[in-house]
């Protein structure tokens, strides 16, 4: 069992990221109980179940998305788990249907499947494409806001989720950059998918990078904290990453803990496939990141042709930080496949006024010491 501080230590990027609001986390923080136990009050899926309830019982299905999304933070791994995941994909459902414009996709792939959200397809006006693979504990349900802007940015937006997370019951592994070839393959038809431009979060920016080493239609590739090496060769030397990190890889390569350094050593990227990369790179690092430290983002600078860099602490449980991650990422989306130009030029100044006011408000509070 986790203990509740280690969730709430690798959660709070997580929560940010999909705007729950700060007091909520308080208040659900301090009604934690101090010895977790399997279910009922005091646990982590159960309170957050019942803030997904309340919002239910209000007609607000946005907030229970989110808040069922932590209640399965972060995997399934009983029935309670399991019925907050379902639960969180029924309320997106029911909100998707009133919004508009946002379509169900269920693929086959093998022997199982995976499931989309999609916007923007269109078997007459095939536009460029904004694929988002989400990361090794977060659902496509969170990219709610960009499948609900869609229309406004000139690009067809479809999120699905990482091979072992969330509906996509495939197992993560050196052959998972297959999937995406069958999703582009079959997308083709109603995107632009020669003009794709990949956004994946952690894992799902490293299963992307792989898979961009073999398909051009990849026009770009943008990040947040995507393991390059280190936590490869980590796992190789005996050094493994937290234990939240490794139950959670244990959980979606379908690989005990004790089999990881062998099942999962050899996947670091190696320089000359860094340096053969054609589409270019747009990457997040934070230098508090357990999973993709800096010497990563310091590895695709010596090797990536096409970079760009930025550092971001979104792991320092700062929403402000995680709005303007949100916006950089967009801009670099539209900027790779293209498009929306209006939109991009907006969102990058909108990026820009937030690292302002960052800067001004750390003078202040440098000054008041």
């Amino acid at each position: 069992m986790i203990p509740h501080p280690e969730l709430l230590r690798f959660a709070l990027p997580h929560a940010h990221a999909q705007g729950v609001p700060g007091d909520v986390l308080h208040r659900l923080a301090h009604r934690l109980a101090d010895d977790p136990k399997d279910e009922g009050p005091g646990t982590w899926t159960h309170e957050w179940s019942s803030l997904a309830g309340a919002a239910e019982a209000r007609g607000r299905d946005r907030d229970a998305v989110r808040a069922y999304a932590m209640a399965r933070f972060p995997y399934v791994d009983g029935p309670a788990r399991q019925a907050a995941q379902d639960a969180s994909v029924a309320a997106f459902d029911r909100w998707r249907k009133r919004v508009r414009g946002i379509s169900r996709l269920d693929l086959p792939h093998g022997d199982s499947g995976f499931a989309c959200w999609a916007a923007g397809l269109s078997h007459r006006e095939r536009l460029p494409l904004v694929l988002v693979v989400g990361g090794l504990t977060g659902t496509k349900e969170q990219w709610a806001p960009v499948l609900a802007d869609a229309g406004r940015l000139g690009a067809a937006v479809v999120v699905t989720e990482l091979p072992g997370v969330g509906e996509n019951s495939l197992t993560y592994g050196t052959d998972s950059t297959g999937m995406l070839t069958s999703l582009l393959d079959l997308l083709g038809r109603a995107a632009d998918a020669s003009r794709t431009c990949v956004v994946g979060l952690s894992l799902g920016g490293h299963l992307a990078l792989r898979h961009a080493l073999t398909d051009d239609r990849v026009r770009g590739l943008v990040t947040v904290g995507a393991p390059v090496r280190d936590l490869f060769t980590r796992l190789a030397a005996g050094a493994p990453p937290p234990r939240l990190v490794r139950l959670t890889l244990s959980q979606v390569t379908r690989t005990p803990v004790d089999r990881l350094p062998a099942a999962l050593g050899d996947w670091a990227l190696t320089d000359d496939e860094l340096a053969g990369l054609r589409a270019p790179v747009a990457y997040v690092a934070s230098r508090g990141d357990e999973v993709a430290p800096y010497a990563d983002a310091e590895l695709l600078r010596r090797t990536v042709p096409r970079l760009r860099l930025v550092e971001n602490d979104v792991l320092g449980a700062a929403p402000e930080r995680a709005a303007e991650t949100r916006l950089w990422l967009l801009a670099q989306a539209l900027r790779s496949a293209g498009t929306a130009g209006g939109v991009r030029r907006a969102a990058s100044a909108r990026v820009r006024a937030l690292r302002v006011r960052r800067r001004l408000a750390g003078a202040s509070a440098g000054a008041a010491v």
